[in-house]
């Protein structure tokens, strides 16, 4: 028996800048998908919008699905925000397509959380590097000169209140000591 198409609603949407880049970025991967060999029956782009410093868009799909598993794919590869059946009202599936459709998933599911554990440990280094860097700018700031909180403001471009307790920790730790309103890097 041959499994009628799934009909599904759609909406994906896409996030950035400047507003050019999404409505292209958006309008390509909709042209993937149909490349991929999907059959968009209905799509309906809404106009970028701003939403804080960026532009957000979206579009809204309708597309027929050959099966659960192209079905599955899509919605792995294009994340859609929501996902409506519109047809069948039921769907009767066999235990072993069942089984490889879960095997699949959790395949996909395993593999996703491996990639943002990875992520996560490159995150780390280059955190605590990116922190080195910043430590050994402000002592090597600190000692070619001493320096105020704004002045150290001003030359890493952070503000003074999100600055001042950084630098504190490091007159803590003795590799600055304040002198005055100045801070001067030790040894």
């Amino acid at each position: 028996m041959e499994q009628p198409p799934i009909v599904v609603r759609a909406i994906i949407e896409i996030m950035g800048t400047p507003k050019e880049f999404v409505k292209k970025a958006l309008m390509d991967h909709i042209d993937k998908i149909k490349q991929d060999g999907l059959d968009v029956q209905f799509e309906k782009f809404a106009e970028p919008e701003p939403r804080d410093n960026f532009f957000t868009q979206f579009v809204e799909l309708q597309i027929a699905f050959k099966s659960l598993q192209q079905l599955l794919d899509f919605c792995i590869d294009s994340m859609p925000s929501t996902v409506e059946i519109m047809s069948p009202e039921k769907l009767q599936l066999d235990m072993t397509v069942f089984e490889e459709f879960l095997n699949d998933f959790q395949g996909r599911l395993h593999h996703t959380d491996m990639m943002l554990k990875g992520l996560q440990a490159q995150k780390k280094v280059l955190d605590a590097n990116a922190l080195n860097v910043f430590y050994n700018f402000i002592k090597f700031a600190c000692r070619t000169k001493p320096h105020g909180i704004d002045e150290l403001s001003k030359m890493l471009g952070i503000g003074t209140n999100e600055l001042s307790p950084f630098v504190e920790n490091m007159v803590k730790k003795g590799e600055l000591k304040k002198e005055g309103q100045v801070y001067v890097a030790n040894g």
